[in-house]
């Protein structure tokens, strides 16, 4: 009788492992994939500033806490821009300036724009005397863009303590990155945009505006 018992008991075996896998095939597209854990994704940092002690503050709440003067979360761009015509610079540009002004009060060092939003009949005057101080277009736009490719029209570009007083302008080359802003162009020790997040690194500069080019 023993071999009646094995047998019955293999065959029972044979029958509950196949109904298994018969349930695992039909029912594997309902496996939830809420089961297995999931990386989270990682928070959108905001700087903000505090205008009375001139410090630096990091949250990941949509908006900074009252009082404080968001410097934005990532690289200043057209599309950030509150309308489609553009008649002033960035305000988020000129949130970190004014952060990065403050800061530099504090070390003894002014700072002070000379330059930020052009419209585009003055970026092209501008480009016009260029060429006929340089003697041609390309010798040109190495110094000032067209209107069509400068972003100073965008309300993205600043002229930082030009022409008299570099090392003003080095303090911000210096530490414009903790407030979001670069010095952008090798031979425009004045020039300075907004092309990373407060806190990141400053890309490699160009050398010169010819880069902006197309």
């Amino acid at each position: 009788m023993q071999w009646v018992v094995k047998k019955y008991l293999l065959a029972t075996s044979s029958l509950l492992l196949l109904s298994f896998l018969a349930l695992l095939l039909t029912s594997r597209e309902e496996i939830s994939l809420d089961y297995f854990p999931k990386e989270s994704s990682p928070s959108v940092t905001l700087t903000c500033f505090n205008t009375f002690d001139s410090t630096l503050r990091v949250t990941i709440k949509p908006e900074c806490p009252p009082g404080l003067i968001s410097l934005g979360s990532g690289a200043i761009s057209q599309g950030d821009s509150p309308t489609a015509e553009i008649t002033q610079l960035h305000p988020i540009l000129e949130a970190r300036f004014s952060a990065a002004q403050s800061a530099a009060k504090l070390e003894g060092v002014n700072l002070y724009i000379t330059s930020g939003f052009r419209s585009l009949e003055r970026q092209a005057q501008l480009f016009a005397n260029a060429v006929s101080k340089y003697g041609s277009e390309t010798e040109a736009a190495k110094w000032v863009l067209p209107p069509q490719f400068s972003h100073h029209p965008e309300g993205l570009a600043i002229d930082v303590n030009y022409p008299g007083d570099r090392p003003g302008a080095q303090w911000l080359e210096e530490h414009g990155a903790r407030f979001g802003l670069c010095r952008v162009y090798a031979n425009e020790w004045w020039h300075f945009e907004g092309p990373i997040a407060p806190g990141e690194s400053c890309p490699a500069m160009a050398a010169n505006a010819l880069v902006d080019l197309g």
